[in-house]
């Protein structure tokens, strides 16, 4: 009987911090399973096959959201173990509660927010959200304000319910209760989590019992990205030194030289936003009426298997103006290893008298586009800011609609000495894809999506801007190459995502010196982009890329191109196979034969290899190898 009225009497004092902790839990799992249901079709099920599939996420992701749990309240349970008599003076116990009710409030809110954010970032929240939140804010309709009214006040209403747990909990604790079991329970968890295993124990690596695809249900937001903070230094390149530098550099090089070329030209470069291949291609549900830029096309070099490095704008533009792949969790530019070795575009054309120019309609520097062009040298960078009366023009989320960027741009190319670089970055082809009222639809009847819409309307721009080009002098001694900087969605109501198509893109030089379009159906990256900017700059010294010149006639047959899935997951991708590679773990975790299996049901890998999937994995792990030694700037490059 003693012992039960002592168990009663423990279970009493503890009854406030375990009820916080649980509620915390349970809420934890009702955002998973909102999560799960929400973002199901553009994970093509999460490859749960069978019901044996499920038990290792619900296990993980119950400990990961308890381990979170535990990491944020273990320091205020702990700390009112220690001073539980001094909790009656109102400025502690109040300045207990504050902070520790916004750290929890965020970790809920930021969890809830990526409900809605994965389908655009691909993997839990990181560092990255940092540096593209701000132009939807200054610029965005009503639904924007919408958005952020509604979790403004979710904010709130979380805010409110857990001040007043944790008011029970100190309230509790300066009567004398200290919560003994609770801070034991959360300690030893918190020791046998970080003590039981290795990196694969932490939410941030990806686990071998599940399939990469599914790490995002279990991982936390708020621990990814707190983690991926600390992973800003070396932390976030892994050593992967799996071959003898002769054997890597025999595999994959990163100094590469162009052919000459007889007279340079100039280069207008245009980076579509959010533009996948389906709006070019013709077999597509999902092919756009663009009656310019399909005309466009047949006298362009169109490279119809061209791919994207990753799903971000940020790490887009470094792959097509810097030619290097982004490896670390937030933006090249961003993180510390900006003095990484680099051929930096504007420098190199420079030494060719050129000048270099950035447009875009958007704010100064959202998404740190302006200190991407600074940290590559290009000369001048024009933003929304620098358009005369854009005040009084129609604006779209993101900024102002392409047509007063072209116009303008076209403006300060009749001023611009040649032989020059300019690159047009749109937005108006993002998301919202809002159109401006002076449109007008030529297909009203037809039955399309909002972003196939604004590809009309960004059709339309351009057909403006080269009508007027056409009668300009420089226009003839001028190539134009056309790159959207990742795949997106063709339409938001039919979504479905696979490892190879939703890297897609479209890709097309045009040259009105050259009267006959051609179609090249080898692999092709926006990697590629620098070398040929290069290559029509005719500038023949070594340079530093992750590409090809795709003016090169020796472009290999059966070329490997990579693309990044998240933070650990990178891909190969060659005529025949989708080789996916964890770079935490230094192994292949899947191989399909992409044209046959399209489902990717028949993991090659589960096989015995054969000497092609030998070569992919090879030639992968010479890829990662060759970016590691470079950020961490080893001489084995």
């Amino acid at each position: 009987m003693n012992f039960l009225l002592s168990l009663r009497i423990i279970a009493a004092k503890e009854k406030p911090a375990l009820l916080f902790l649980l509620k915390l839990l349970i809420l934890g799992c009702v955002l998973k399973c909102i999560f799960f249901f929400y973002n199901y079709n553009i994970s093509n099920g999460w490859s749960i096959h069978k019901p044996t599939d499920i038990w290792p996420i619900l296990k993980w992701s119950l400990l990961y959201d308890f381990f979170s749990i535990s990491l944020i309240n273990a320091p205020l349970l702990f700390f009112v173990f220690i001073t539980g008599k001094y909790l009656h003076k109102k400025i502690i116990s109040n300045t207990l509660c504050l902070f520790f009710a916004i750290l929890n409030s965020t970790a809920i809110l930021l969890n809830s927010i990526d409900i809605f954010y994965f389908r655009f970032h691909r993997q839990r929240a990181d560092a990255d959200i940092l540096y593209v939140l701000r132009n939807p804010f200054e610029n965005g309709t009503i639904t924007v304000y919408l958005i952020i009214l509604t979790i403004i006040l979710f904010g709130i209403v979380i805010f409110w319910l857990t001040s007043k747990s944790i008011a029970a909990i100190l309230k509790t604790a300066s009567t004398g209760n200290s919560f003994k079991l609770t801070n034991s329970i959360l300690i030893l968890f918190l020791i046998l989590f970080f003590l039981t295993g290795n990196k694969k124990q932490l939410p941030s690596y990806p686990l071998t019992q599940l399939d990469a695809v599914q790490l995002p249900l279990v991982q936390n937001s708020f621990h990814s990205f707190i983690y991926s903070l600390y992973r800003r230094n070396e932390t976030a390149i892994p050593d992967n030194n799996y071959l003898a530098p002769d054997l890597k550099e025999s595999l994959f090089s990163l100094h590469k030289k162009n052919n000459a070329i007889d007279s340079p030209k100039n280069v207008v470069l245009f980076i579509m936003e959010s533009v996948p291949l389906d709006f070019f291609d013709s077999s597509s549900s999902y092919k756009v009426k663009m009656p310019f830029l399909d005309n466009l096309v047949t006298k362009s070099t169109f490279f119809r298997n061209a791919f994207s490095y990753s799903y971000n704008s940020n790490k887009g533009i470094t792959a097509i103006l810097a030619g290097i792949p982004t490896i670390t969790d937030i933006p090249l530019y961003h993180s510390n290893f900006t003095s990484i070795n680099r051929t930096s575009i504007g420098k190199a054309l420079a030494k060719n008298n050129y000048s270099s120019a950035f447009f875009i309609g958007d704010n100064y520097d959202d998404f740190g586009f302006a200190k991407c062009c600074k940290w590559l040298g290009i000369q001048q960078y024009y933003c929304m800011k620098d358009i005369p009366n854009n005040r009084d023009m129609e604006k779209h989320s993101m900024g102002l609609h392409d047509e007063y960027v072209l116009n303008f741009m076209q403006n300060k190319l009749g001023e611009t000495t040649e032989p020059f670089f300019a690159v047009q970055y749109n937005i108006s082809t993002h998301y919202p894809n809002d159109i401006p009222k002076t449109f007008k639809e030529k297909y009203p009847t037809t039955n399309i999506s909002a972003p196939m819409k604004t590809m009309q309307y960004y059709n339309d721009c351009l057909e403006n801007f080269f009508t007027d080009a056409a009668t300009k002098p420089w226009y003839k001694n001028t190539v134009f190459i056309f790159c959207s900087d990742h795949w997106a969605q063709p339409n938001y109501e039919n979504i479905k995502i696979d490892e190879v198509e939703s890297f897609r893109i479209p890709l097309f030089i045009y040259d009105p010196s050259i009267k006959k379009g051609k179609i090249i159906s080898e692999r092709v990256s926006q990697l590629d982009i620098l070398n040929t900017v290069l290559h029509y700059g005719n500038i023949n010294d070594t340079i530093i890329s992750y590409g090809e010149n795709l003016q090169d006639s020796n472009l290999h047959k059966n070329r490997t191109v990579f693309t990044k899935i998240n933070n650990a997951v990178y891909q190969a991708i060659n005529n025949d196979y989708v080789l996916g590679f964890n770079a935490i773990e230094g192994k292949a975790i899947y191989c399909y034969e992409y044209k046959k299996d399209i489902p990717r049901k028949n993991n090659l890998l589960l096989q015995h290899f054969s000497p092609a999937i030998d070569s992919i994995i090879l030639e992968t792990k010479a890829f990662l190898q060759t970016a590691t030694n470079h950020y961490k700037m080893k001489r084995n490059l």
